[in-house]
């Protein structure tokens, strides 16, 4: 047994010594290359990648090249910290105001990775760095206007208001005019921005009262996206639902008869408008247009101009633009249309906010329908009411200045994780945007603060306390 024991060890000993002469030397000499080996006649590999640790081509911009790049990407008029009224109401939103932070991540990204590597700013530096996020994700802030307009609404057909286009007359119209752009396609809680309008209109109008008129407008619903399809679909503005009284089957067959596809012709659509309540003299009638859009102008025409137009016709309507999920650029056009047209604007994001919208027009005929009935105003305009209307541009307020600085700490986080900036370098800008949020939120509380006064007061007092109000704030907070 002790014979076979030896006999195996010695096998496997020889087995080992074989491996060991057939590796090859891998020994190398003081130059680092193997002794054995033939010369090397290939140039060594260049570096790809400059030496620091995200690989960025950006990272060898020298200091000022990099200043020069976060201008760009800034949005001209921002301040680097918004301490007044106005300074929240008149600068810029950013690229991704209104639009949602997590559901577009890959987008978001992409931009981020487009800012210059930096590790240790000074001061400039910083302040060009925060504002180029700015650039980004500053949310548009309701203007202290839309509380006057509120409460115009709200007290749809007081005698104290100047303003005629808010009397009751003998008719009341109300016209939607519907985006049926490509872009509508887009999905909102589960449902197409054009489902979810749909839907909405179709309670609207079923809500009205049966002497109260609605007509509904399409615009942007035939051809297609592509560049040869422009011409079709931009000349595609269609009056879908004549003006007359709520017929349920009418309405649900011309809701039916389109589907998001096309550009779109804004402007071209509020041309056409005005033909639809040519005849529908504003002296005779409460004209009541709901605009609702989500996107911009891609049709080459001039919205503004068109809006303006309309106001000043003999319709004298009262124009609501409603951008339904719109970006930075698309809410800057939307609030000049609106400003343009005398009214209103408003940024919505689903159904739900879209039906809130609708409802002040069902709030409005109500009040009308009870005018016609000689009924009191006062009995329809209660208090309750209008605190609520007063203290949801409050809530609003704050709602947007969180959702600001949500954004503004992801993507400061993403950068962070990314080696974009440092650590150091993050912590500074999150600073700077806390602070932010805090006087953002301490303007919140101010307003609302504010706003609870004027539920004792008439019409006029709430108005003119507004305007001396804001007037102060501009200047002095």
């Amino acid at each position: 047994m002790r014979l076979v024991k030896g006999i195996i060890a010695v096998i496997l000993l020889l087995s080992l010594l074989t491996a060991c002469s057939q590796e090859p030397d891998t020994s190398q000499n003081a130059e680092g290359q193997n002794p054995s080996a033939p010369p090397s006649t290939e140039t060594p590999p260049t570096q790809s990648q400059p030496p620091d640790q995200t690989g960025d081509p950006n990272a060898e911009m020298t200091q000022e090249e990099k200043v020069k790049a976060l201008e760009a990407m800034a949005q001209e008029g921002m301040p680097l910290k918004r301490e007044t009224t106005e300074d929240f109401v008149n600068s810029p939103p950013g690229r991704f105001s209104g639009v949602s932070y997590d559901n577009n991540r890959e987008e978001v990204l992409s931009e981020l990775k487009k800012f210059p590597t930096v590790e240790k700013p000074d001061e400039e530096m910083m302040n060009k760095y925060y504002l180029a996020l700015l650039g980004l994700f500053a949310q548009s802030y309701p203007d202290p206007q839309q509380i006057i307009d509120e409460l115009k609404m709200a007290s749809f057909g007081n005698p104290d208001i100047d303003d005629p286009r808010f009397k009751f007359k003998e008719s009341y119209n109300v016209e939607i005019i519907l985006d049926a752009s490509g872009s509508m396609a887009a999905k909102s809680n589960g449902k197409t921005r054009m489902d979810a309008a749909k839907e909405a209109i179709q309670a609207f109008a079923e809500s009205l009262p049966e002497q109260a008129n609605v007509a509904l407008r399409v615009y942007g619903h035939k051809g297609s996206g592509k560049e040869s399809d422009k011409t079709l679909s931009c000349g595609s503005s269609e009056l879908v639902y004549g003006m007359q009284t709520y017929n349920k089957e009418k309405l649900t067959q011309s809701l039916n008869q389109f589907q998001p596809t096309g550009y779109t012709p804004i402007a071209y659509s509020l041309q056409e408008a005005k033909k639809d309540l040519s005849k529908l003299p504003g002296d005779k009638n409460t004209n009541m247009i709901f605009l609702v859009s989500d996107g911009i102008e891609t049709c080459d025409g001039d919205p503004v101009e068109a809006a303006k137009q309309l106001a000043q016709s003999e319709i004298t309507p009262i124009i609501n633009v409603i951008g339904f999920g719109v970006d930075g650029p698309g809410q800057q056009q939307l609030k000049e249309v609106a400003k343009a047209a005398g009214g209103r604007y408003v940024l919505i994001q689903d159904q739900k906010e879209l039906q809130d919208e609708f409802n002040r027009g069902k709030e409005i005929a109500n009040k009308w329908k009870e005018w016609k009935a000689n009924a009191s105003y006062q009995a329809v305009s209660t208090r309750s009411s209008r605190s609520i209307d007063i203290s949801h541009f409050a809530l609003k307020w704050s709602r947007i200045a969180k959702r600001e600085n949500h954004d503004l700490t992801s993507a400061i986080m993403t950068m962070d994780a990314s080696n974009i900036i440092s650590d150091e370098f993050a912590d500074q800008l999150r600073k700077l945007n806390d602070e932010q949020l805090e006087i953002a939120q301490k303007k919140a509380d101010e307003l609302e603060q504010f706003l609870d006064t004027l539920n004792e007061k008439s019409y006029k007092e709430a108005v003119d306390a507004i305007n001396q109000k804001f007037a102060q704030n501009t200047k002095t907070n």
